[in-house]
């Protein structure tokens, strides 16, 4: 394999004068210097890279500005999400329905679609709801709302049971209202099972509307004492909700203990109590000898 022969003087000139002072190769240049004209300085074509300068002459701090390029980044956003927070919990909290200053159809309609507070933080109400009465004269607040977020019976009682207290507790203080009724309905299928939203409430829940709670509460100022006294009654739950409920209940309390409490193990639980309290004589007044026997309290062999 052949060698390449080494440039003469004269091709080292022709190719080294085509460089200018910063290192890039200028073709004109060569040409310039081969007519005998001093060559003009190009800045267009130089590259700005000054090897004695401080500022930087490599590039070697461009991971430092992106650096902080990306923490102004990061601190912009979280100061914008700080701020968004702080705007929202006070445009909130501003636009909060006030029941106890004054009660009308406008105001339990705000309060019913913005919320109102309870404990530390909101208490939100379906978006489907009617007023049927809001009157300070009548002492009346009485809601209608269609709960599609509960999945059944014992979800919608938890669930409406907490809507119904923040609502009433926000009207009751008010001295004109002492009586504030939550009615609960829901959507239901054929075969009577609850239809909810779902897809992050982007597919509402369609079905037949039909009554299942009332949550009551009356306020009232005993005659024999300076108290208020506050009453809640649950109105509205058959048969059927109630026995869907309890099979809730248990299939919940089946998760922490296996065994279920037959109805058979109350009763004997009832007797025993039953024939404990029979045991009891004018002993437990005066002390002294138990009267009875275990064998008179027992129930005869058949």
């Amino acid at each position: 394999m052949a060698k390449n022969q080494p440039l003469t003087s004269e091709e080292a000139s022709r190719l080294f004068s085509e460089i200018d002072e910063s290192g890039v190769v200028d073709p004109d240049r060569a040409r310039e210097i081969s007519s005998g004209k001093r060559p003009s300085p190009r800045p267009s074509r130089r590259l700005k890279v000054d090897p004695l300068s401080e500022d930087d002459p490599s590039g070697s701090k461009v991971g430092q500005t992106i650096s902080r390029t990306a923490i102004l980044v990061i601190t912009l956003v979280l100061l914008g999400i700080l701020g968004m927070q702080i705007w929202y919990g006070v445009s909130r909290r501003l636009n909060t329905a006030n029941l106890s200053e004054n009660v009308d159809r406008d105001t339990v309609e705000h309060a019913m679609e913005s919320g109102v507070e309870w404990g530390n933080g909101f208490t939100q109400f379906p978006a489907t709801f009617t007023v049927d009465e809001a009157d300070q004269r009548t002492g009346v607040v009485e809601v209608t709302v269609v709960d599609t977020d509960s999945r059944n019976e014992l979800e919608m009682l938890s669930n409406s049971q907490i809507q119904a207290a923040a609502l009433a507790t926000n009207a009751l203080l008010n001295d004109k209202i002492d009586r504030v009724v939550y009615n609960v309905c829901a959507l239901v299928n054929r075969a009577g099972d609850f239809q909810h939203d779902s897809f992050f409430g982007f597919l509402p829940a369609k079905g037949t509307r039909r009554a299942v709670l009332t949550f009551i509460w009356t306020k009232s100022v005993s005659s024999y004492s300076n108290y208020i006294d506050w009453e809640l009654k649950i109105v509205g739950m058959d048969d059927q909700t109630a026995q869907k409920i309890q099979e809730q209940v248990n299939s919940v309390s089946a998760l922490i203990e296996s065994s279920e409490i037959a109805q058979n193990k109350v009763e004997e639980e009832r007797e025993e109590m039953q024939r404990e309290k029979m045991l009891h004589g004018s002993e437990i007044f005066t002390g002294g000898k138990r009267e009875k026997s275990i064998e008179s309290v027992l129930p005869p062999e058949q």
